[in-house]
């Protein structure tokens, strides 16, 4: 049992099952090879995923049981925050166009009561909790209820919601936590504006740069109204891949962009947290150059992934049998 928990632990921390299988030779002396760590971490990564849906369902199921509520006077001081974002992690199948990139789903949960605050005004979070679902929403959203269910949703004052401009992003939100804050990502808005600045104004930098200052400005100091007036209406117009309709895209999120009163009111209003996030659980291990994951195989190591970054792999190791 020990011998499979160290597999497991190499087999997801380590770039590679090879670098796991180098790793362990090294300190223990013994010669596992590649393709057992792959075998070992994969079937370990299956049991952890399989309990978490199944817990996750049930919370799903019963909400009332899952999230209790309390009367208002009870409930804890603080923000309960719920992020989530999907990045694209490289597959071996193929779909109709050709492109073997799938989508892995990330949420992240925490109760800031378990952050400190550093001196140039970031947080440390001391206690959190990931999910990763490599596929849809229906699965995903219950996982994310599930840690936000364990995380104090219900008891807790506040709850916000950060996320992007998918559509997705926002139906999970308003099914699940429908007393949430929705809070657009800033460093999302930021980078549509930057992208839309540059179809603008491609070969002026300078007046590129004033303009982004310029939008950004406004919509910091809630002058939405001034904003969406200034933008040319571009809905007949076929636009690049990579520039949104920044007019459609405001007009969309219009209730998500108050960042003055977020910030009085103490909110984190950017998705550095989940980004880091990808970065931890998904990029450092499934986004080797070269690697390809089968979605099985790609589900079972991110969602040891997931343990590992939460601090819970107490919970691999009860999956193991110690």
């Amino acid at each position: 049992m020990e011998m499979a928990d160290l597999i497991t632990y190499a087999g997801q921390v380590a770039m590679s099952f090879e670098k796991a299988s180098e790793m362990i030779e090294k300190f223990t002396g013994i010669e596992v090879s590649g393709s057992l760590i792959r075998s070992v971490t994969e079937e370990t990564g299956e049991k952890v995923f399989k309990q978490d849906m199944a817990r996750a369902e049930e919370s799903y199921k019963k909400p009332e049981i899952a999230t209790p509520q309390v009367l208002d006077r009870y409930k804890k001081e603080g923000v309960l925050y719920i992020f989530t974002d999907g990045s694209t992690v490289n597959t071996t199948l193929k779909d109709k166009n050709g492109s073997s990139w799938r989508e892995m789903k990330l949420g992240l949960v925490f109760w800031d009561g378990d952050s400190i605050s550093r001196k140039d005004g970031k947080k440390i979070i001391t206690k959190k909790e990931y999910v990763s679902f490599f596929g849809g929403v229906e699965e995903f959203k219950k996982l994310l209820f599930d840690a936000a269910a364990r995380a104090g949703y219900g008891k807790i004052r506040q709850v916000v919601f950060i996320g992007d401009g998918s559509h997705w992003i926002w139906n999970m939100c308003n099914e699940l936590f429908p007393d949430a804050v929705q809070i657009l990502d800033y460093y999302h808005l930021s980078e549509n504006v930057h992208a839309f600045a540059r179809y603008l104004y491609p070969d002026n930098e300078v007046k590129m740069k004033g303009w982004v200052n310029d939008i950004l400005d406004k919509i910091d100091e809630g002058l939405i109204d001034e904003v969406l007036a200034s933008l040319p209406d571009l809905k007949d117009v076929k636009l690049p891949v990579q520039v949104p309709n920044l007019k459609v895209y405001i007009e969309n999120n219009r209730g998500r962009i108050d960042y003055r009163r977020y910030r009085l009111r103490g909110y984190c209003i950017g998705s550095g947290a989940i980004e880091s996030g990808h970065k931890l659980v998904i990029h450092q291990r499934m986004k080797q150059s070269g690697m390809r994951w089968s979605i099985s195989g790609g589900q079972y190591v991110a969602a040891l992934r997931a343990k590992y970054a939460s601090n819970q792999w107490d919970k691999v190791r009860a999956a193991i049998g110690l």
